[in-house]
């Protein structure tokens, strides 16, 4: 059993870093997928566990020197938001230039839509706020209470 997991396991991070690696220079998450694909191979391979863990490392830093300065940060947010008009734009307007499509641009959509995101994490990280939704708040509450909170 452990080999057919371990098989799993290895065509599913192959692929996924495959598919990030063509993302690095087509349109797409390129880097989220490489990690993926680490974080899948990591549950069977030790190397792949040390490279995500520098992967994470390196994360950090870059997480922290994203929201450094308030010109950086307000630059990431208007590309992001340069990204989101452009892919709008690719599926309104229909023109014949390679790579302008739906396509294209649904993917230009869900990377500047990751991108703001993670923005906004980043920058609640920072002022040291919670970033998850298993804050205090939520895990002091019972479940009957959230069962109401959805009826």
């Amino acid at each position: 059993m452990h080999a057919v997991k371990k098989s799993a396991a290895t065509i599913l991070g192959a692929a996924l870093l495959l598919v990030g690696l063509a993302m690095m220079v087509l349109p797409g998450p390129g880097i989220l997928v490489i990690v993926a694909g680490l974080a899948v191979l990591a549950t069977e391979y030790v190397w792949a566990r040390s490279l995500l863990d520098r992967a994470k490392t390196q994360a950090e830093k870059v997480q922290a020197a994203a929201v450094a300065s308030r010109w950086r940060t307000a630059g990431t947010v208007v590309f992001a938001l340069g990204m989101l008009g452009l892919g709008i734009a690719m599926l309104i307007v229909e023109l014949d230039v390679p790579f302008w499509g739906g396509a294209t641009g649904g993917v230009l959509i869900v990377t500047a839509l990751i991108l703001l995101t993670t923005t906004y994490l980043t920058i609640r990280a920072a002022r040291g706020e919670d970033t998850t939704h298993t804050g205090d708040t939520f895990s002091r509450r019972s479940a009957g209470a959230i069962r109401s909170d959805l009826a």
